[in-house]
């Protein structure tokens, strides 16, 4: 039986891919993607569904669930596959499997780090299993244009919010913007700050105009805007760390032919955080 809270748990889900446990936001981030994706807007839709329901199967905390952390491994599982697959039955079967797959690596990582967030590591494992999984199906790929050369850098800093959901447009980009300040104006200027810092050191270095131009040095500089900046006591410097690392590492995956999701995100953070753990307790032992 779905509960009365059910609704909001559901949109809590997708509220948390930006890092948000807002239900709010979460509507907001929904009618973005539709706007611009029907398949992903329903694939994310399927995966938040199936994820959430994978949470209840493993007796996670009911309070996890309440809060969205079992549903936005699964949305973003459910908008990664349609963005590199065709569409079709095997790509939604993909998607469930994929989507309860990271629920149980959600708990799983939850369990091994500790202190360390989860972020979105399950999902950047179980859709990296999911395409592996595709390609000896011989499934098809999605059809595409290609990723023309497009003016205008204030846009391309919009498509960087864009990404973070697969979507390659300026106005889905500024409605997720708009998810991010209904809840935290503070998540909003981060997640801007964290795009346009992407994009400035994308071009300072000479990557791809085309990428930078679609924002594909944005998204996970934007996610680690918001994790790093919003914690507790951080400083400038650790949020900007994390920015310039995590463009560096999604340039690393981009040269090696691996499709990187918002693992320079995740590995950027981890780092950081790590680091300013070691700095406190070096300082405690100084002391």
């Amino acid at each position: 039986m779905i509960s009365s809270k059910q609704p909001g748990i559901f949109f809590r889900g997708l509220g948390q891919i930006m890092l948000q446990q807002s239900a709010l936001a979460g509507v907001l981030f929904l009618v973005g993607v539709f706007g611009n994706s029907v398949p992903m807007a329903t694939g994310g839709i399927l995966g938040t569904l199936a994820g959430m329901a994978a949470g209840r199967l493993l007796r996670v905390p009911a309070a996890d669930i309440a809060a969205g952390l079992y549903g936005f491994n699964g949305a973003l599982v459910g908008m990664a596959l349609p963005a590199f697959l065709a569409p079709g039955w095997a790509v939604f079967m993909l998607i469930v499997a994929g989507s309860a797959l990271s629920s149980l690596l959600m708990a799983t990582v939850r369990r091994w780090l500790g202190w360390l967030p989860a972020y979105t590591a399950p999902f950047v494992l179980s859709t990296w299993l999911m395409l592996a999984a595709a390609a000896a199906l011989a499934l098809p790929p999605a059809l595409g244009d290609g990723l023309p050369l497009r003016p205008g850098w204030v846009a391309a800093v919009l498509r960087g919010l864009g990404q973070v959901m697969f979507q390659d447009s300026a106005l889905a980009g500024l409605i997720f913007l708009a998810g991010l300040a209904v809840h935290s104006w503070r998540a909003a200027a981060w997640a801007l700050a964290g795009s346009l810092c992407g994009l400035l050191c994308a071009l300072l270095l000479g990557f791809p105009a085309d990428l930078a131009s679609a924002g594909l040095f944005g998204f996970n500089g934007a996610l680690a805007g918001i994790a790093l900046g919003l914690r507790p006591g951080s400083r400038l410097l650790l949020p900007l760390a994390g920015i310039v690392l995590s463009t560096l590492l999604l340039r690393a995956f981009q040269l090696a032919g691996l499709p990187a999701l918002t693992a320079p995100f995740v590995l950027a953070s981890w780092a950081v955080l790590a680091l300013q753990f070691l700095w406190r307790r070096a300082g405690r032992g100084a002391g």
